[in-house]
Order: structure tokens, then sequence, then C-alpha cells
């Protein structure tokens, strides 16, 4: 699709399935998908049709009776160490090497803002956690160190005092390359000022002060500002947005969003955003990724998908969206229904409900194909 150099994530013929007593859901058919060292990635889709268990699977957090069955998640990471990058299959990994990609390298935002910040804890000691748990923090505690002495050094102190306190400094200052303590006492205390400093990155006002409320103090477009602060606190190199301004008011979802644009410029993260908005996506994606009943249908640039669909579900998720300049009774609809994934149609999962379907399409699933430069489609007969 693209070169791996280009590529941060790549998924192969990705399937997940749920063994219920009422038999297999196939959430996930051999979802192909891709996101590119820098982009905003949309995932669009209908609901159920498997946007939040892609993310899931991605960070391998389906949980029974969900399973990840077959398909590949291949995570292309820039080494830190060496600044090279590196492709490792997050499906290989073992338990603990998936705890230390999570939130430091891949972290998600989900989507109901009043659920997921612990409500016992105050907001800058769950972030601050996040950082004490995947970063090195010796360079902040003896920033903080060195800082505190240089403070004390403006007051009129004797020579000897003077002296001993610079001392000191150099002492602090020859610590940087030694391994770190994980028993330094003052690591909490660079956390929790590493915390303050996401807060108020992520603009969120009065960061100092809203560090020390519990979640509930917090109106919801603080709280979803906290939990993206405290997502990014490791800088990943990727994160997932899973509907992650779905139950704001438009205007504070317009400044999250606006938000999410700045900090990609900021801190360099690929971004993938989950929702059903296709306004969202027109504001915030430069690419777009289209699912029907857990696989891929379509993927291609923004501009190009609100131009030039190929796919008829694509077509017909357009048509179905308002627009301001036109005065009609009723709006086009899909005829028909979302299928039950446990009985999913044969062949292409769309066919019951195309006009363009043919035999081959109720017989065979069609692949992920590139019909045109740089715009791919699941379909025997795509339009255009």
């Amino acid at each position: 699709m693209s070169n791996t150099q280009d590529l941060v994530l790549e998924i192969k013929g990705l399937k997940t399935n749920f063994y219920t007593y009422e038999g297999i859901v196939k959430a996930l058919d051999g979802v192909e998908l891709f996101l590119r060292r820098g982009d905003t990635m949309g995932l669009v889709g209908e609901t159920g049709c498997g946007k939040s268990v892609t993310a899931r699977s991605i960070l391998r957090l389906v949980e029974p009776p969900g399973k990840i069955d077959e398909g590949q998640i291949l995570f292309h990471h820039i080494n830190p160490e060496t600044g090279e990058i590196e492709t490792v299959d997050i499906m290989e990994m073992s338990d603990k090497e998936v705890l230390d990609t999570r939130g430091a390298s891949i972290a998600i935002v989900f989507q109901d803002p009043a659920t997921y910040p612990n409500p016992v804890f105050r907001i800058g000691e769950q972030i601050a956690e996040v950082i004490m748990l995947h970063q090195d923090l010796r360079t902040d505690v003896l920033d903080m160190k060195i800082e505190k002495l240089e403070d004390t050094l403006e007051d009129k102190i004797d020579p000897e005092k003077r002296g001993k306190i610079e001392e000191k400094i150099s002492h602090y200052k020859s610590l940087y390359d030694d391994p770190p303590d994980p028993d330094d006492k003052d690591a909490k205390a660079a956390a929790q000022r590493r915390a303050i400093s996401m807060l108020a990155m992520v603009k969120m006002p009065a960061a100092a002060s809203v560090a020390n409320q519990y979640p509930h103090e917090l109106s919801g477009g603080m709280r979803q500002r906290a939990l993206i602060a405290m997502a990014l606190a490791c800088n990943p190199q990727i994160l997932i947005c899973d509907e992650a301004t779905t139950a704001l008011d438009v205007t504070v979802q317009a400044q999250v969003l606006n938000l999410l644009n700045q900090l990609k410029k900021q801190i360099g993260t690929s971004i993938m955003i989950i929702t059903h908005d296709m306004g969202v996506v027109a504001e915030t994606c430069n690419w777009v990724n289209v699912m029907y009943a857990g696989t891929t249908a379509e993927s291609c640039a923004t501009q190009v998908l609100f131009k030039t669909p190929l796919h008829p579900y694509t077509a017909g998720l357009l048509t179905a969206v308002p627009k301001l300049h036109e005065n009609k009774d009723r709006l086009p609809q899909i005829r028909g229904s979302v299928p039950n994934l446990i009985y999913p149609p044969s062949g292409c999962r769309f066919h019951p409900r195309c006009d363009y379907a043919t035999e081959i399409c109720k017989q065979e699933k069609p692949p992920l194909e590139e019909k045109k430069p740089g715009h791919w489609v699941a379909c025997y007969n795509p339009l255009g």
C-alpha cells in the first residue's frame, strides 16, 4: 500500500470473533488498513461495523468472549536509542511487551469522558501515574533539584555556603548520564510537575488547580482534555481517539478537534479518529478508511472520498448527510439494515443492500484493491 518507511501502523487480514452462547459473532472479517506517519486518519462506518473492536484489537484489549483469531498488526516504531524504524507484530508480543507499548508508544482516548478517569483519584495523580510507569524521570528530578538550589543562590549568603551549594549543583549535573534510581522519592513530584505541564499543553485553564481536582469536579470538555493529556503524557507515536468527541456539545467538540490537530503538529503523533460523523472526518482527517460489517470497504485521501467515492456503501453514507444548500423533505437512505454478524451474508457483506450487486458479489468476498492511484476499494462493481 505504501512504503514501510512512511507507515507507522499496518493491519493485515485481522479477524476478531466473539464466542457467545448464541453463536460466533464475526466482528472483524479480514480488516485491512494502514496509518501513515504524521497522518490523521478517520475510521468511519455505521454503529456496530467494528471500528472500536479494531481499536481494541490494536492494543490487544479485546476481552473474553472476544478473541483475535487471525491477522497481523504491524507497528513500525522509531527506536528512541537508534532513531531507526523497527517493525514488530503486536500479535506476537509478550503480555509485558504489550503493557510497555500501551500508553507509551500507542495511546487511546475512549468515548465517554465521564467513565474513564478513576473517580477516586485526582486528575494530576492519574496523569502522573502514567508518566511514572512509562518514562525515565531522572532528568526531570535532577532539573527540579538543581532549580531549587539555584533559587537559593539568589539570596545573600556567605561565600562558604555559596561554594557548597555550587558544588552540589555540579554534582547533580554530573549524574545526568547515570542509570535511573527506581526508588528516587522525588520522581513522584517530578511526574506531578510534568502532569501539570501536559494539562497546560492541552489548553486546560488553571492547569495546576485542575491537577488537584477530582474528575466529578470537571465539565465534560475538561475531562476530555484531561484524558487527552493522559494519553499524550509519554509522547506516543500513535494516538487512537475512539469517538472521543461524541459526548460533547458542538462547541466543545470543535475545540477538542482543533486541539488534536495542533498537538499533532507540536509532537508529531499519528492520529486515528474513530467516528461515524463525516463532518468530523472532513474537518480533521487527511485520510479515510470506511468500514462495513467488520470489513474494510474503501481507503483513500479525504478529499478524494468526498469527491469521488468508489464503493456503493460510501456513496450511500455521503448522500445521507444533510447539506445546508439543499432543501429536501426526505434524505436518501441505504435500503435494508446492518447484517447479523453471527450469520453474515456470503460473499460481499454489503451485497444484500447494494443496487449494483451481481452474482459474484453473492459468492466471493471482494479483495481490497487499488482501483485508482492511492484509492483502494473492496468492490467488484466500483462506481465511476
